[in-house]
This record gives C-alpha cells, sequence and structure tokens, in this order.
C-alpha cells in the first residue's frame, strides 16, 4: 500500500480531498520543477494536494486564505498554475479568483477551481469568477494531474523563448 492508499481513508463531514486512484504510475514529470499555489484551508486536504503534486516533482507553495494568496501571487515569481479552494472563510475562492484576474500580470495564469459544491452552475460560476478550469469533491487524482500537466505545459508552450 503506497502512501497515498493511506492518505484516502481521511474524512470526518466536511469537504476533503479523497485520491481515489492512488498506483504509483502517474504522469512522468512533464510538468517537474513549477510551481503550484495551493489556496486551501483545511490542512489535511493541503496536505493530501501536496503530496500528490511533490511525487510528480512540482515545487508547491502554500496559502491558507485568498488575501494570503494574492500577497504570495504579488511577491514571488515563478507561480506557474494555482489550485483554489472555494469554500473558505472571509475571502472565498471566487472573490479570490476575480482578485487576481484584475492583476495585470496574473490574466493567464491557470487556475484550477475545486470545490465540494457540484451543484448544477458550480462549473460555470467557477469560469465566470476566474477560474481556467474546475474539478469537483472528492478529487480524481487522475483528473487532477491530467489537468495540472495540461496548464502547466499550455501555458509553458506561451512562454517567449529567452
Amino acid at each position: 500500500m503506497g502512501t497515498l492508499d493511506r492518505l484516502a481513508g481521511w474524512e470526518n463531514g466536511r469537504d476533503v480531498v479523497r485520491l481515489t486512484t492512488s498506483r504509483d504510475r502517474f504522469y512522468a514529470g512533464a510538468a517537474a520543477g513549477a510551481t503550484a499555489l495551493i489556496v486551501e484551508d483545511d490542512y489535511r486536504n493541503i496536505f493530501a494536494l501536496t503530496a500528490l503534486l511533490e511525487r510528480g516533482r512540482i515545487n508547491v507553495v502554500t496559502a491558507e486564505s485568498g488575501a494570503v494568496a494574492l500577497n504570495i501571487l504579488q511577491d514571488r515569481i515563478g507561480i506557474g498554475i494555482v489550485l483554489m479552494d472555494i469554500m473558505m472563510p472571509v475571502m472565498n475562492g471566487y472573490e479570490t479568483m476575480t482578485a487576481i484576474r484584475q492583476r495585470a500580470r496574473f490574466t493567464e495564469i491557470p487556475i484550477i477551481a475545486i470545490t465540494g459544491k457540484g451543484g448544477r452552475g458550480e462549473r460555470e460560476r467557477c469560469i465566470a469568477a476566474g477560474a481556467s478550469d474546475y474539478l469537483p469533491k472528492p478529487i480524481d487524482t487522475t483528473a487532477l494531474l491530467t489537468a495540472v500537466t495540461r496548464w502547466l505545459l499550455d501555458a509553458t508552450a506561451h512562454l517567449p523563448a529567452s
């Protein structure tokens, strides 16, 4: 049993990342070296997402609120993708994504909204707030890794040659 198999057992009635695929095979490091910002207020979800991304050799920076995420993005160069929880206190994911998109420097950064609010129209609401993509909880790890890799590769394909 791998590390991710053990992580899949966490649950206490809150929206938590439930890892639905846990085989040691996953994408062949296509996004290795990139940096992801995880914006999430539940430490268990932060831990699970960090463990998953780091297995793909993706560097991880975390923020436990929208305000902290905005400060990190402003102060740190090289964030390649944002994984955004929607249900957070004070400044929720919708507000945070809207604020990120209002800053000229971040109009193109990929943002994947991750939410337990899987109701009708939720995907559209996330996209309207600034998300590039949307994944419902519990997270299907294959879908997450595919989306992260696709968005990171697409973003780097548009960078000017140095």
